[in-house]
């Protein structure tokens, strides 16, 4: 074996854990502490001609805003013009995506320091694992492991969201071993598709979820020195098992995860020592069109009817809204007098009938401003030859769209990742929009997450062909 390669690589990991009290998505609630920390790791990887940042951040995503924020400042400082900043999509981590009105604005309070601070404290992350860098060899294997279910049911009702065990999921792991040229490992990169949702609603703790035991499972049997870096594939439509399953379930599952991707690591193979191929590409998906003003503001008022009924008011101003979710909250999470038990929980359903007014508020602002951007759509592929290939997308990726493109690839080895530079809506397939449920609905469905993401709207029939264009494009 030779002592030096063309490939040179580094890795490095830093704690981003937030605040206590940071809220989280699982559930809606101020977090009361933290369980395990949440990490971001960095992995360099430079063929001699161009190098290439890959992160990997505990956290559920990034408005394009934070995501160019940190690749910008990553180029500023080390030149390296393609950064993938990949987010496991965790659920019992900081509420800081675009997805509601009420669950980000943390990040724009009280959390702004720890928001802010990201993008230095990775760009130094990075300036760590570059600095790192060593001789290293690749390798890419596969292997079978199913931590989750497809989440869309068809009933009398429509699509459900429950476990559908005859829906598409991706059921195995695909793993990148990066090593040094006497074989001992530098890092590992995993990806697997299921939402990390076994702890979700059941602990106010804060986690790394499965993706996090499992990496730190990898470290304790590799050693204390490899870098484990979890990636999220298209898992849209899947949830991990089982939903709301508590700690030690979620523990349980990223051992599961951990030995598969040992599995995997044993029947990879080398990729040969050649020049990156770096592809990116853009589009701007179409949205369905604004609603006509009166429908908006007719459903509007019979959200509003809803949520004043609910609390015995007569009228909320945008302002009062956020006001009673701090009351709420803060009696809540301190519980030091009997205000806590004065007030109803802004959670579960009052929180979803709080937010959904604000959203039909923007919504309609959105009409008035007649906002029609579309939206933004980015994808880039790192490749080796034939051998293979890394695709990283932003958004929520429906799993059938891997499914399709790992079938049709020209490479022997495909990983995919969805939640990398962006995560700001769902891209379902075309026939889910007739189909609806949850990750499909949009106005005047109040109960789907197209009314929550920051466009409040679907895209538009047809989107599904250029996507697919555009994905299959990069290996052209």
């Amino acid at each position: 074996m030779p002592q030096t390669s063309r490939l040179k690589a580094g890795a490095a990991e830093t704690i981003i854990t937030p605040p206590k009290g940071a809220p989280t998505l699982g559930t809606i609630q101020r977090s009361t502490g933290v369980h395990d920390d949440l990490y971001a790791r960095a992995l360099v990887l430079n063929d001699g001609k161009q190098r290439i940042a890959i992160l990997s951040l505990d956290l559920i995503g990034t408005d394009f805003e934070l995501s160019d924020e940190i690749r910008d400042a990553i180029r500023a400082r080390t030149g390296i013009a393609t950064t993938l900043v990949h987010c496991t999509h965790n659920h019992s981590g900081p509420f800081n995506i675009p997805w509601s009105v009420l669950g980000p604005r943390w990040v724009a309070g009280p959390g702004k320091s720890w928001r802010d601070g990201l993008a230095p404290k990775l760009t130094e992350l990075v300036v760590q694992a570059e600095a790192k860098s060593e001789s290293a060899i690749l390798r890419a294997g596969r292997a079978p492991v199913q931590l989750g279910t497809n989440r869309r049911l068809q009933s009398e009702q429509g699509v459900v969201m429950k476990p559908n065990p005859s829906g598409p999921v991706i059921p195995w792991v695909d793993v990148l071993c990066v090593d040094r040229v006497d074989k001992s490992p530098i890092a590992v990169l995993f990806s697997h598709a299921a939402h990390p949702v076994i702890i979700h609603g059941s602990s106010r703790l804060v986690s790394a979820e499965f993706p996090g035991f499992a990496a730190q499972k990898l470290k304790e049997l590799l050693g204390g020195n490899v870098v484990a870096m979890f990636g999220q594939a298209f898992a849209a439509n899947i949830n991990g098992d089982p939903l709301r399953g508590g700690l030690e379930a979620a523990a349980h599952a990223g051992e599961v995860l951990a030995e598969a991707t040992l599995q995997a690591m044993s029947n990879s193979k080398a990729i040969p020592d050649e020049e990156f191929a770096i592809t990116s590409t853009h589009a701007g998906l179409p949205l369905q069109l604004l609603p006509l003003r009166h429908d908006c503001v007719e459903v509007l008022r019979v959200a509003e009817e809803r949520l004043l009924k609910h609390y015995g008011k007569t009228s909320f101003s945008d302002e009062q809204l956020w006001d009673m979710q701090d009351d709420v909250e803060t009696a809540k999470s301190q519980n030091e007098s009997k205000a806590a038990n004065d007030v109803q929980p802004m959670e579960g359903k009052a929180w979803w009938m709080t937010d959904t007014v604000l959203c039909l508020r923007d919504l309609l602002n959105k009409i008035e401003q007649k906002d029609e951007r579309p939206l933004r759509f980015d994808a880039h592929l790192l490749r080796v030859s034939d051998h293979w290939s890394l695709v990283a997308a932003t958004h929520e990726l429906f799993a059938e769209y891997q499914l399709m493109l790992d079938q049709g690839s020209p490479t022997e080895h495909n990983m995919m990742l969805a939640y990398t530079n962006g995560c700001e809506s769902y891209i379902p397939m075309d026939r889910d929009l007739a189909l609806g449920g949850y990750e499909a609905a949009t106005f005047p469905d109040l109960d789907g997450a197209s009314l929550r993401y920051r466009h409040r709207r679907a895209l538009r029939l047809g989107f599904e062909k250029e996507v697919v264009e555009k994905l299959r494009s990069l290996w052209r």
